[in-house]
This record gives C-alpha cells, structure tokens and sequence, in this order.
C-alpha cells in the first residue's frame, strides 16, 4: 500500500511514524520520527529511563536528515 496517496478531508494530516532505539555511551534513547507524505518529517528523542530528558524536536526534509539530527543532538549532550 502507498500511504502517501490515501486521501484524507481538509484540516487532517497523515504520516507515517518511525521509532529507533540509539544507544550512546551506554545510554538508551528512544527516537521518534514523524514522516509526513510530502516526505518532510520532523522527530524528537528521549532517555529511554528517564522521561525528563527530552531531546527538543528537529524538522528536515527526509527522514535520513531528520534522524542523523536528532542522533547528532544526542551525541552533543556529551
């Protein structure tokens, strides 16, 4: 099925959601990407023990761009 080709009525919006688990320095992170059918997406992560600890959310045009910046924001926090 292509998704991206079901209609939907005006004011709604459909995508498709991804979820990764990444791994840094002995840490989980739990990341979610939102992929809209224009193939935009946008995408946010979080420890996966701790819930306070909110990666803020990215926007990019591909799903690829979008996940390597959430990765990279992770990556900084050190």
């Amino acid at each position: 099925m292509e998704w991206k080709k079901v209609k939907v009525s005006a004011g709604s919006k459909l995508f498709k959601n991804h979820r990764f688990t990444f791994m840094h320095k002995g840490t989980n992170y739990r990341i979610e990407i939102d992929e809209f059918s224009d193939g935009a997406c946008t995408g946010h992560g979080e420890h996966s023990t701790d819930k306070n600890s909110v990666i803020e959310a990215v926007s990019a045009p591909s799903l690829e761009k979008t996940l390597q910046l959430v990765i990279s924001k992770i990556e900084s926090r050190g």
